[in-house]
């Protein structure tokens, strides 16, 4: 089968993403092996996926990855027989990222390459690393059997010279051993004493019949006579099966019925497809199974049973579709679209009331106004979800990371993570993960004491690196945390002036939380020497830059001797976004801001408003508040907090209090509050208004207006 065939295109497409998807899997279980050689149902989970790519590859013809995947899996075949082999042969795991890492390497060059599927001399070196190692393992496995059965062959004439009651208990031990050896002779034969049972029904007849056919057409000695038989084969194991295979099975079951569809329709034609298919739909099948080893030893019959559906079956996937991502933007663009007219109903509304408009009439269209007001924010927050993938995405990739530079650079370090299911912005995944690579690596690499270090500072000789994830009101916050040696700030801001960041007075007046902020500059950097891992000065700048593109905020917390904790606070989503705000006006312009930083809304007699040098201030509720003198920021003249009173309150002004995250409270003056309604926000698209210091982008009003929506945080910093 040709991968170039345009009808194939899609599902070759498919192949690439599922076996992207298995290195990333492998990567994190291969982390977990390492850390406990002993676990059968990780050792298990690695034997299916190389199976599985075995498989798949050989059906896209891409044969170095299906000849690869093939030996590996032939190892893990043998480390399932016998999970101790893992602790006796540590370097065996090493071989197994080697071999995720040539996976990687192949499905990378596929994009550029359609033809890059056969085994390169590096690839057919890397399955001579691969033999030779099982071949080491076959060499001391046949010794220990050699060596087993010479030593019962000695105990037997040994037992002969006992009395029957002293040697009745070496006798049972001698049938236990030599039993055991009898099976370990019977599955190295492949002897047809195994059989196939699945829920009590025998399908040993035709699970032999199906792979003498299968191996006649893999021969290219199929006849025409084989293809009718085949097909009555798969029809009797489909109908077997169909009736007895419990819940966890039924995929795999579907599968060979849709196989047998696809065998009709071929009008019976047995070609490649048809062999590779079925030979992976039955091998995965046979895993359920169970196997019965018949070695008669002192009258009794043994058996072995295959995995437990638990270990042999991940959970059922939910079905997906692919969508272009254009597809979705332009349908939230639509929602956005539906929420102004929403607005556009509640203005109408007004207008209605105020025409004095029949009372009952006037109760059906808020009804219904309302009512279609909470269906477009339902349809909004699906379609927002829509656009929203696990973070998972990102943070299954570091385990792998986290192993890899602790292992090249002698330390030892244990990765935990938190908050993996937490969504995020499919459209922020890239930069987020620049971001983290930059910081974790750092972590390892400048944070982390090597063991000796720990262990005479008192510490684990392991290091720990926490990754946490929590869904905030609209934002997620990512926080990288290491146990090391923290940041010495003296030396940042030594380095800062070295190079010409900061000047030798600004360090000098600088805070901790000035100084901690150093790291994220340009050609800064704590280790006195480049390596290829870090060092130059440039990784978290540029990951931070591209964090404050989405409005991404960065937080330090710094512990010397202790560790230091990263934190990276994001919105949800960048696409859509429908905020409540109030609307408000200064001066002669009308401004909306969002209620997420409003504290409350006060009004002050003009005699509490107190003024000192260039700043006013008055008290409220036992604290004093700052005002921000909105009007002249904005460029629309002198704040007079003595004209326009409010006729209603009086010698009285009314100002908004705004809240940062940092708890701390500023006010502003607002010639008048005209109301609070739900905006969607638009970035701005030309460049001229993106440099506008103190507005996050624009909105429209119910009643056609476009108005600027204020930025809190950069006016409560200026």
């Amino acid at each position: 089968m040709s991968v170039t065939d345009e009808n194939l295109a899609e599902l070759f497409e498919q192949y690439k993403d599922e076996v992207r998807e298995t290195i990333g899997t492998l990567d994190n279980e291969l982390v977990a092996i390492e850390q406990d050689p002993s676990s059968s149902e990780t050792i298990f989970s690695l034997f299916r996926h190389m199976h599985s790519l075995k498989g798949s590859s050989k059906m896209f013809n891409v044969d170095n990855i299906a000849h690869i995947a093939h030996r590996l899996e032939d190892l893990m075949s043998m480390i399932d027989k016998n999970n101790s082999i893992l602790s006796k042969h540590p370097k065996i795991v090493d071989l197994l990222f080697k071999g995720n890492d040539i996976f990687r390497d192949i499905i990378a060059r596929l994009e550029d390459d359609i033809t890059y599927t056969h085994l390169t001399p590096d690839h057919t070196a890397f399955i001579g690393e691969i033999q030779a190692q099982i071949d080491k393992i076959n060499r001391r496995d046949s010794q220990l059997v050699d060596a087993a059965r010479k030593l019962l062959e000695e105990l037997d004439g040994l037992v002969m010279t006992l009395e029957e009651h002293e040697g009745e208990n070496l006798k049972k031990s001698m049938a236990e051993v030599s039993a055991g050896l009898t099976l370990a002779t019977l599955e190295e034969e492949g002897s047809n004493q195994i059989r196939f049972h699945y829920n009590g029904v025998d399908l040993t007849t035709d699970i032999r019949s199906l792979e003498e056919l299968l191996e006649k057409f893999k021969a290219e000695k199929g006849q025409p006579e084989d293809a009718k038989a085949m097909i009555e084969v798969v029809g009797s194991l489909y109908n077997s099966l169909a009736d007895v295979a419990t819940e966890d099975a039924q995929g795999l079951i579907a599968e060979l019925g849709d196989g047998l569809y696809m065998f009709k329709e071929r009008d019976l034609e047995v070609d490649q497809i048809i062999v590779e298919f079925f030979s992976a739909v039955l091998s995965d099948l046979k895993e359920k199974f169970q196997v019965e080893v018949v070695a008669p030893v002192g009258g009794e019959t043994r058996k072995k049973s295959a995995k437990s559906s638990s270990a042999s079956f991940k959970e059922p996937q939910a079905k997906t579709i692919k969508v272009d991502e254009a597809k979705i933007d332009q349908f939230l663009d639509s929602v956005g679209k539906l929420i102004t007219k929403s607005e556009n109903l509640n203005h109408l509304q007004f207008s209605f009331r105020q025409a004095g408009i029949n009372t009952t009439l006037m109760r059906d269209f808020t009804t219904v106004s309302r009512t279609i007001s909470n269906d477009i924010v339902n349809l909004q927050r699906s379609i927002m979800e829509v656009r929203q993938v696990e973070i998972n995405n990102i943070l299954k990739k570091f385990p792998r990371l986290v192993r890899d530079i602790s292992h090249k650079i002698g330390k030892e370090a244990e990765l935990n993570l938190s908050g993996e299911r937490v969504p995020i912005d499919k459209s922020l995944l890239d930069d987020v993960e620049q971001a983290m690579v930059h910081i974790v690596r750092n972590a390892v690499d400048h944070g982390l004491e090597t063991p000796d270090e720990r262990l005479a500072a008192g510490k684990n000789r392991r290091g720990t690196i926490n990754i946490s994830v929590t869904q905030e009101e609209a934002s997620i916050y990512i926080e990288v945390a290491d146990d090391g040696r923290g940041l010495n700030l003296e030396k940042v801001k030594s380095k800062a002036v070295e190079r010409d960041v900061i000047s030798a007075e600004q360090a000098l007046a600088m805070s901790d939380k000035e100084a901690e902020m150093l790291i994220f500059r340009s050609g800064i950097s704590t280790k006195d020497e480049a390596t290829d891992l870090s060092g130059r000065g440039v990784g978290m700048d540029v990951g931070m830059t591209n964090l404050k593109r989405w409005n991404g905020e960065v937080i330090v917390n710094n512990s010397p001797g202790q560790g230091l904790a990263v934190g990276l606070r994001l919105p949800i989503t960048n696409t859509l976004l429908t905020k409540e705000a109030i609307l408000l006006r200064v001066g002669e312009s009308i401004f909306c801001l969002p209620l997420e930083y409003v504290s409350e809304i006060v009004t002050v007699p003009v005699s509490a408003i107190h003024h000192h040098k260039d700043n006013s201030i008055f008290r409220h509720r036992d604290m004093v508040i700052s005002v921000i003198n909105i009007k002249e920021i904005l460029g629309l003249g002198l704040a007079d907090y003595s004209e326009h009173s409010d006729p209603e309150t009086g010698d009285s002004r009314a100002f908004i209090i705004l809240q940062d995250k940092h708890e701390s409270r500023q006010a502003i003056l607002a010639d008048e509050i005209l109301g609070q309604q739900k905006i969607v926000i638009k970035e701005f698209e030309l460049e001229t208004f993106r440099k506008l210091p103190y507005f996050s982008g624009l909105t429209l009003l119910g009643d056609g207006r476009v108005v600027l929506i204020l930025d809190s945080e950069k006016i409560m910093a200026c």
